[in-house]
């Protein structure tokens, strides 16, 4: 790098929330040849001001997937100090953001290098690295992350006190514990800190604590303070619990909650979430493989806090035609932007139901891969008055055993050009 790449580098990594010297940064690779790069950072720069359901996101997943995940600019990461791998590495706004850690002591003996390297904001944790939280609680460097995650670290109440409790960690707002990260007393612990009322994110994905035990957990929680996203994935809650849990303070500040792979919710436990109305805070809500069922698909539709839902992902839950008709049918389902129905057999009747909504009108985003939808299904989607906003349309399909016809595929070029996906021959 020339001087002035070194010196634009510096005040990334020095003032790593401002955006304006990753834009001049940008400018200044593209003067030298590399406007891959360039335009590489100005997406995800733009990416980061909007949010995943807004139309950049869907055109980048369409036409651009390598804009969000940055898997082609491997070969513009920094050289990081030992004690941390970019193994696990994400990319935002155009830089390095998260870094895994090679050995427990590592964020102690050599944070300082690896914020002079990239203008890290995340570290992944995993149980062959578990860190002394009460170690890392006291490193003043911790001030300058945003986000931790830990995989299978097993913390408990006396792990997560110094974290809970650190007054350098006043700038983390984003916490993920998946795979037995956390037991119900540790997250009973942070629930009560000065820290979880400034999260922002809490993911806690694939943990073993008792659904009961984990909503007495977030009861410990007496305000929901800041947190607005929450993931319990693969968590095992049934009906009774999730029944609890959804009138939890913790639950109305959200903004964004995913439910994915509870499928022992079912009906009840989806007719639970709409009655509590947690809905109406959502803008995006996640429901795959939850299993709701006609009855429980009705009882969503049905509520009017559907109509903020911006994001709605009900893929995997062996829904078919009648179901789709349920959504097409839905007034409150006009909010949507993004509709995730994938791997449920709506077939062609689910899929004409769909085409023919007028309140699907606003969608920018509509997966329906492997739905069995067939030539007349293509067609209708293709015809549909309604879903000229579409910006990727998915109808991939790997239980189809040949392509749809030339016609169909011939309708769906026609009116969606490259914004549609199908099999190919």
């Amino acid at each position: 790098m020339t001087s002035q790449h070194d010196a634009l580098y510096r005040a990334i990594c020095d003032h790593p929330d401002e955006d304006t010297p990753r834009l001049a940064f940008a400018d200044l690779v593209e003067e030298d040849g590399d406007p891959a790069w360039a335009a590489f950072i100005r997406t995800q720069v733009d990416l980061a001001r909007v949010p995943e359901y807004d139309p950049l996101w869907a055109k980048c997943r369409q036409f651009n997937p390598d804009a969000m995940r940055g898997w082609g600019m491997a070969h513009t990461l920094p050289t990081l100090p030992s004690g941390f791998t970019k193994q696990t590495h994400l990319f935002r706004r155009g830089f390095l953001w998260r870094v895994g850690v090679r050995h427990p002591a590592a964020f102690r003996e050599e944070a300082a290098g690896l914020f002079a390297a990239a203008p890290v904001r995340c570290l992944d944790f995993d149980d062959r690295h578990r860190p002394d939280l009460a170690e890392l609680a006291a490193c003043s460097h911790l001030a300058r992350l945003r986000r931790l995650e830990f995989t299978g670290t097993g913390f408990r109440a006396d792990d997560l006190a110094p974290l809970g409790e650190s007054s350098h960690a006043e700038n983390l707002t984003g916490l993920a514990f998946e795979y037995g990260a956390i037991d119900a007393d540790g997250l009973e612990a942070l629930a009560g800190s000065p820290l979880f009322g400034r999260l922002e994110v809490l993911e806690l994905g694939n943990n073993v604590i008792p659904p009961a035990l984990l909503v007495d957990a977030l009861g410990a929680a007496l305000r929901h303070g800041s947190l607005r996203r929450l993931s319990l994935r693969f968590c095992d809650i049934p009906p009774p619990d999730a029944r609890h849990l959804f009138a939890l303070p913790v639950m109305r500040g959200l903004d964004h909650l995913d439910l994915g792979n509870n499928d022992d919710l079912g009906p009840d436990g989806i007719e639970a979430l709409t009655e509590s109305g947690v809905v109406r805070g959502l803008a995006v809500l996640k429901l795959a493989k939850t299993l709701p069922g006609v009855p429980g698909l009705r009882s969503l539709t049905e509520t009017s806090g559907l109509s903020r839902v911006r994001w709605l992902d009900l893929s995997a839950n062996r829904l078919g035609p009648v179901a789709a008709g349920v959504l097409a049918d839905a007034r409150a389902a006009r909010g949507l932007r993004v509709l995730d129905l994938s791997d449920n057999q709506l077939g062609n009747k689910g899929a004409e139901a769909l085409a023919g909504s007028r309140h699907l009108a606003g969608l920018v985003e509509l997966v329906l891969a492997d739905c069995g939808i067939g030539d007349a299904g293509a067609t209708a989607l293709a015809e549909s008055p309604y879903l000229d906003g579409l910006l990727r349309l998915d109808v991939r399909d790997r239980s189809v055993g040949r392509p749809l016809g030339d016609a169909a595929r011939r309708a769906l070029v026609d009116r969606f050009g490259p914004r549609v996906a199908f099999n190919q021959e």
